[in-house]
Order: structure tokens, then sequence, then C-alpha cells
């Protein structure tokens, strides 16, 4: 084929926004010449690195706009450290059958077991999946919406986060609470409720939460919405990773710390 044709083929595949198949052009017609391939077969060749092209930029958007605080996914999950996790159960979760279904999800363990973990793996696995995710921590969230009060634009926040398919509140638990949080985070379950999959993690009990977020008859009203049709990932009583995992600090025999461990 004629170079002037090929070059002027890659021109036109990027004056169309192809630029992918433009850049795949020259290997895709040596592996037609080599392998003798049918027209449809180097066309469909061609198409298909575009898409996976674009479906990779894509994916690699979605993972970013989540803001997670780490890329943590269920292969690098330690599946066999966690005698209390129902591993079954979580794998059946990780189909995403929850997040069509708008079910809130409430994983529960003390600190170091994994939760955070296991709900980054989530949020991850629903970007592949091509979901719109959004991951925060609960102090960082209600910081947000305390600040939107000043602008009034508090609803519209709330607004957006309810056009998300899944939003993820990291470390429910004792916080530096102001007598607006409860009130704040309520209004947002509330409209997140039947329309939005939400997975909180905690490392204290539901009876404990209302002492956490600041006062207990509102935070009653927000566990009795999450606990409408949620599924639950209950990993007490649960080794911790940090106290007990392989990069845990070793003690030695005089119960100090190995030297050999230290940074």
């Amino acid at each position: 084929m004629s170079k002037i044709l090929i070059e002027k083929i890659k021109q036109d595949l990027r004056f169309l926004r192809l630029s992918d198949m433009a850049d795949a052009l020259d290997s895709a017609l040596l592996e037609a010449e080599k392998e003798r391939q049918g027209y449809l077969t180097f066309f469909a060749r061609v198409v298909s690195r575009q898409v996976e092209a674009r479906k990779s930029r894509s994916l690699e958007r979605r993972i970013n706009k989540a803001a997670f605080k780490r890329h943590m996914t269920f292969e690098s999950f330690d599946w066999n450290f966690q005698p209390a996790l129902n591993v079954e159960y979580v794998k059946d979760l990780a189909q995403l059958g929850f997040i069509a279904n708008r079910q809130p999800l409430l994983i529960l363990g003390k600190t170091g077991t994994g939760k955070t973990h296991l709900a980054t793996a989530f949020g991850v696995r629903a970007c592949e999946a091509g979901y719109k995710v959004q991951f925060y921590e609960l102090q960082s969230l209600l910081n947000k919406l305390f600040a939107s009060m000043a602008d009034d634009t508090t609803d519209d926040i709330i607004a957006e986060l309810a056009r998300l398919d899944l939003l993820i509140i990291d470390q429910v638990g004792y916080i530096r609470s102001k007598p607006e949080y409860p009130s704040l985070l309520l209004d947002l379950v509330s409209v997140c409720q039947h329309r939005v999959s939400v997975i909180l993690t905690s490392n204290i009990s539901f009876q404990q939460w209302g002492d956490a977020i600041g006062n207990p008859s509102i935070t009653n009203a927000i566990v009795d919405r999450l606990f409408e049709h949620a599924c639950l990932i209950n990993i007490n009583p649960g080794r911790s990773y940090r106290t007990e995992g392989p990069h845990a600090p070793k003690l030695t025999e005089n119960n100090t710390t190995d030297p050999s461990r230290e940074s």
C-alpha cells in the first residue's frame, strides 16, 4: 500500500478523533500482511484497538474522579488473613448487584481490619463496570457540606452526590463534630435513599454513632434509613493488619521493636 495513502488515512482518522486507530495502523497492516487477514478481520482489529484505548482512558478518568485514598483492589486483598470475614458473601457482593439495586452496604470492624480496602475495592470494581463513584472520609464530607452553607450551595452539592451510582463514606466514627453535622448527614442520606448505593465503613457500633456524630436522635434516623434493604459485612471480631499483618512491627524478646524493621 502506498505510504502516501497510509499517511492520508492516518490524518483522516485523527481528524475524526480516532487517534488510537491511526497510531495502530502500521502495526495492524503488518499483522494483516503476515497473517493474510481478510478485510473484515483487519478492520475489526483496528476498531477494537480504538475501543480498548477509549475504554481505558474512560476508566482512568472515573478512578481519578472517584478520589480514592489509594488504589486498592480485590486482587490485592489477602483473603486468608481475616478469619472473621465471610469471603463467599463478599465475593458475591463484588458482582455489584447491590449497586444496581441501590442498596446501602455497611462494613463494620475494628481499626485495621481492611474496611477501607474492601470499600475501595468495591469502588474500583464499580468504576470498571462504568459506574460513577465518589470516595470521601466522613470528616471531609461533612466539612465540605458545612462550608457550602456559607454560600448556600449545600442543596447543589447534595444533588450532585445523588447523581452518583456509588457514594463511599469511609471512617464513620468519632469526628470533630459541629451541631449542624448530623442534620447535614441526614439530608444527604435521605436524598440518596433508593437513588444511590452508599457504602459506609465504621469501627464503632451503630449504638455509638449518635455520640460520635453528635446528635443521637438524628443519628438514629440516619441509621434507620441506612438499614432499609442494607447489606452488611461484619468483620467483628477481626485481626488488625496494622498490628498482626505481614508489615506490622515485629517485637524482640525484650518487647522492643526489631531495629531491622525500622525505616
